[in-house]
């Protein structure tokens, strides 16, 4: 398992490339949940999301191991982690690869091709998690979206600011995709703020970590399911991600309905661009709420990315 002081060195390796971004409060939604809601708002990335966190880390990681960068590099995405991969390659030159599933947002393909990658569409996600791999075998340098040490040391820095800046939260709400974020921020907690609760929020009709969890084993989908959160979208969870997903406080089941009242409310309310995935967090607490009635509590959501 990844520790504190692995964490501690992701922050400082990849400082000068992430931006530490801002957490803020609203007087409206902390009366409408009668608690102190603190929004971490990754959408302002250079990326708007948070997966640029785990992409520079895996490079710098690479580059501090070999003393080179990679020649060239392959992923495959949904979209977010592709931007950030295709950032990384273009602040370092390197040639990037992306292959996504044609369901992949027509925004964020056009957002990776401008960053200089070349992308190429397959009719499932699970074609290109295999031609990604395949191109690993080619020589490529292959940065899985969650499936890393590297990725979940540079997501887990999010939460790491996070705490750092309020010190002490009493519950923490994360979208959960392929879990690495989850993973990280399990990490960060731990050691800075060991009696916070962390939640995992999940789209009902992708419910792939959930249903894994209950059943103590890894359950995936054959096809990316048809959820609007397409962050989230993920086939399977990796048995690096499993491992830490087993030891958070629960994972919570969102409903389309639920997903997408909460978009477009969080996007009024805090006049940010909100993507589906990221009102995961705060439908997640909603929830949370209605069922142990928790008022009065501190409570950290991140807010995973902001591409619409």
């Amino acid at each position: 398992m990844l520790n504190f002081d692995d964490l501690i060195q992701t922050e400082a390796r990849i400082s000068n490339y992430v931006k530490n971004t801002p957490i803020i409060s609203n007087q409206e939604i902390n009366h409408h949940f009668k608690a102190e809601i603190f929004f971490k708002l990754d959408n302002q990335q250079e990326t708007r999301s948070f997966k640029v966190r785990g992409a520079f880390n895996a490079v710098l990681s690479f580059y501090e191991k070999n003393k080179k960068f990679p020649s060239k590099i392959v992923a495959q995405s949904s979209g977010n982690h592709a931007q950030a991969v295709a950032l990384v390659g273009k602040k370092f030159n390197i040639p990037v690869l992306i292959y996504m599933a044609k369901i992949t947002s027509s925004i964020k393909v056009e957002a990776t091709r401008k960053l200089g990658a070349e992308v190429i569409l397959c009719e499932k996600r699970s074609e290109a998690n295999l031609l990604a791999k395949q191109k690993e075998q080619e020589g490529y340098f292959f940065i899985h979206p969650s499936d890393n040490d590297d990725v979940i040391l540079g997501q887990g820095t999010c939460t790491l600011e996070a705490l750092k800046q309020l010190h002490s939260v009493d519950a923490i709400f994360a979208p959960c995709g392929g879990g690495g974020l989850l993973a990280g921020s399990y990490i960060a907690k731990e050691a800075l703020c060991k009696e916070a609760k962390i939640f995992g929020c999940e789209p009902l009709i992708a419910n792939d970590a959930s249903l894994s969890v209950q059943a103590k084993k890894i359950i995936g989908f054959e096809d990316s399911p048809k959820t609007i959160a397409d962050g989230a979208r993920t086939l399977i969870v990796s048995q690096r991600c499993f491992n830490y997903l087993q030891k958070i406080d629960g994972i919570i089941e969102i409903p389309e309905v639920k997903i997408i009242f909460w978009q477009k409310k969080l996007t009024e309310i805090l006049m940010q661009d909100i993507e589906a995935t990221s009102a995961l967090s705060i439908a997640g607490l909603d929830i949370y709420l209605q069922k142990t009635n928790f008022n009065n509590k501190k409570y950290l959501l991140i807010i995973s990315g902001g591409n619409v």
